[in-house]
């Protein structure tokens, strides 16, 4: 089990056209793929809480995956999840909906204390210098009901949608959000020089395989996530919980970023 232990909190600034000066530096903590079950244990879930708390962000996004392999593991993970001090809003993976989602999202929002965000948006700061957030079902088992996050948005208002799967950023319109967090990926797990993560669940290659993507006008960033899947290793793939602090855009654009149509 090479390298399931060695979790990284990364840094990385996000820019936002129209973000409100008062949102300026809005610290996010995108975590993914918790995968609490045979391969990553209640211990490791607990260290996770604990970085996320020592990251000290100003929203926590739980981005769906959160047991492997039976319905069993999701109470106990939620218990653990609810130590988390940040505000939290959530959604739903695969894996989620084969497990148990009803019990899943009733405990998120009971004991979790999140806003579960299933095709429907929260808002962050009040009116004329705000910024919205939505959240869609699973690309793979859910409905993806994106203009019912969107009816409610207000006039240049800047959107941040989370989307479990990676995916459905190639179903948006160019620029109809901003930004998009995802995990599903796990970067692969398995990382090769040269050559990229041999297995990759995406219909695009090693596109939306981890970090700062950008695809018709909107950034995507893709978590490598916390636990692991089956094979329960890791190679050449940390994994992370991303810190994201969201910055105004350059005129010159973002860069670093990798594209694609």
């Amino acid at each position: 089990m090479i390298g399931i232990g060695r979790l990284e909190i990364t840094g990385t600034g996000i820019p936002i056209h129209g973000l409100p000066a008062r949102l300026e530096g809005f610290r996010i903590a995108l975590v993914a793929d918790i995968h609490h079950g045979r391969f990553f244990g209640p211990e490791a879930v607990r260290r996770a809480v604990e970085a996320v708390n020592s990251a000290g962000p100003d929203l926590v996004v739980l981005a769906g995956d959160y047991v492997l392999g039976s319905a069993d593991y999701i109470s106990p993970c939620m218990d653990i999840l609810s130590g988390i001090s940040a505000p939290c809003c959530a959604v739903l993976g695969n894996h989620d909906h084969w497990e148990g989602p009803e019990e899943t999202l009733r405990l998120l929002s009971d004991r979790v204390r999140a806003r579960t965000l299933v095709n429907s948006s929260m808002r962050i700061g009040p009116a004329g210098e705000s910024l919205l957030v939505c959240g869609v079902g699973d690309f793979w088992e859910d409905e993806q009901r994106l203009g019912e996050c969107l009816s409610g948005r207000r006039a240049g208002e800047p959107v941040i949608l989370v989307s479990h799967n990676p995916d459905y950023a190639e179903e948006l319109a160019p620029g109809e959000v901003d930004l998009v967090l995802a995990g599903h990926t796990h970067g692969g797990q398995v990382v090769l020089p040269f050559f990229g993560a041999p297995m990759l669940p995406s219909f695009y290659g090693q596109k939306y395989r981890s970090g700062l993507v950008s695809r018709g006008g909107t950034s995507v960033y893709v978590s490598r996530g916390v636990g692991v899947g089956s094979p329960p290793v890791r190679l050449n793939c940390r994994p992370e919980i991303a810190v994201l602090t969201l910055e105004g855009r350059s005129p010159r654009g973002v860069p670093g970023e990798r594209s694609g149509g």
